[in-house]
């Protein structure tokens, strides 16, 4: 949370333009977090290792205390029923499958579903509500392509400048009120932070060269080169845009965050999204589209082009 506090810092030092973040670097991250990091199979990987560990020696035996500790934590955290009341229990007889419970919150949220289904790939099947922000892809790629265009015209100083700061920011506001909507009387809190939490972990644990990850014999340079290592050992590949997952995860939260507890609800405000001079937003958002366009397939930089029939 160290990066998404300097930058909260940054924005609140905008006197007279930014209103105060009340929820960036105080509580948890946004439940884009946890979305991002599951689409590197992180979570499915690691549940196979800590199968393995539980059940036999296919892995080896666990070389340190510290692993035997993480294997124990894992298990008691997220692989077992938590007692009552706790803000952790979120799984019941209702919903008694916390990786369909955790398709549903991304699908009503964001509209959008994982990159994987299965083990076996096949579709996994969970409860798709009504009520969904369908339009949350669509809305931000179009805040994304109208970013870029401030961006590469902020200097610009004669002549004509594309840039739409109006249009930026009712596309922020739209994001808003879609989020917004989503979270009535407390709706989807108590899910959003225990599986951010969960996917943090799983996160951490390929982060740098932890115990489980030497123990596993899967050092490696980067988060990605872990993750891939540790999937090989146990059959699951990991998704080959991992990279990518991990790097957009912390400033998708940070700028959604931002977004919903409306830090930039102002029609002066928005030239934060675009322009170093005021703000390091601007190289939050570069980040975004550029693995937003990795991970798509769709050029964030490149104009929408309207068809007519």
């Amino acid at each position: 949370m160290a990066a998404a506090t300097s930058l909260a810092g940054a924005l609140n030092a905008m006197t007279g333009v930014l209103g105060t973040v009340t929820r960036l670097g105080t509580l948890w991250d946004h439940l884009i977090y946890a979305y991002m990091v599951e689409n590197t199979r992180a979570y499915e990987i690691f549940r196979r290792v800590v199968h393995e560990f539980l059940h036999g020696e296919k892995l080896g035996a666990p070389g340190s205390a510290d692993t035997q500790l993480w294997l124990r934590s894992t298990e008691e955290l997220f692989f077992r029923d938590p007692p009552p009341f706790s803000i952790t229990n979120v799984s019941s007889h209702i919903r008694a499958d916390l990786r369909a419970s955790r398709r549903n919150a991304y699908q009503r949220m964001f509209g959008m579903e994982l990159n994987h289904g299965a083990e076996n790939n096949s579709p996994y099947p969970y409860v798709r509500a009504e009520a969904a922000n369908n339009e949350f892809v669509s809305t931000f790629e179009e805040l994304l392509r109208e970013v870029w265009v401030g961006f590469t015209n902020r200097s610009t100083t004669s002549g004509a400048n594309p840039t739409d700061d109006a249009k930026i920011f009712e596309l922020t506001t739209k994001l808003r009120d879609m989020l917004i909507t989503r979270r009535q009387s407390g709706n989807l809190s108590r899910e959003e932070f225990f599986f951010v939490a969960m996917m943090s972990w799983f996160h951490l644990a390929v982060d740098s060269d932890l115990e489980i990850i030497r123990d596993l014999r899967a050092q490696g340079a980067n988060e990605e080169q872990r993750l891939f290592k540790v999937a090989q050992m146990v059959g699951l590949p990991a998704h080959g845009l991992s990279r990518s997952y991990f790097q957009i995860a912390q400033p998708m939260s940070d700028v959604l965050t931002l977004i919903e507890t409306g830090a930039l609800n102002s029609p002066a405000a928005v030239r934060a999204f675009y322009d170093p001079a005021v703000s390091p937003l601007s190289g939050v958002m570069n980040t975004i589209v550029m693995h937003w366009s990795l991970i798509t397939g769709r050029d964030m930089k490149a104009r929408k082009v309207v068809t007519t029939a």
